[in-house]
């Protein structure tokens, strides 16, 4: 299978995702005051305010490609069958900034 078809595949997932409400999407224009909290092997941690109402850790990524946007879909897939349990830090949702790319709103 080409990179282009698992690019597609992956993003197409993640916009039905969003289309079906099982994923929130955020505006990137909601969100300010962003300070670097972490970094790691695919990309940075912010805490950043939405709307000036609730803070949350917005998880960006160095470089969007098939690695990342399938890591990506694996951990929204997993966040999705374990969200019940108290001890896992619950995905609120994506915005994408498009010099960015995807965030996740962890």
């Amino acid at each position: 299978m080409s990179d282009n078809i698992i690019m597609h595949d992956t993003d197409e997932w993640i916009k039905e995702a969003i289309n079906k409400e099982h994923i929130k999407y955020y505006e990137y224009s909601e969100f300010s005051d962003f300070k670097e909290i972490g970094s790691g092997g695919f990309g940075k941690v912010y805490r950043a305010n939405w709307k000036n109402l609730k803070c949350f850790a917005l998880k960006s990524f160095f470089n969007l490609n098939k690695v990342t946007l399938k890591e990506i879909v694996c951990e929204l897939k997993i966040q999705r069958e374990v969200d019940y349990h108290d001890n896992i830090i619950r995905c609120h949702g994506i915005t994408k900034f498009e010099s960015a790319g995807i965030i996740m709103i962890p």
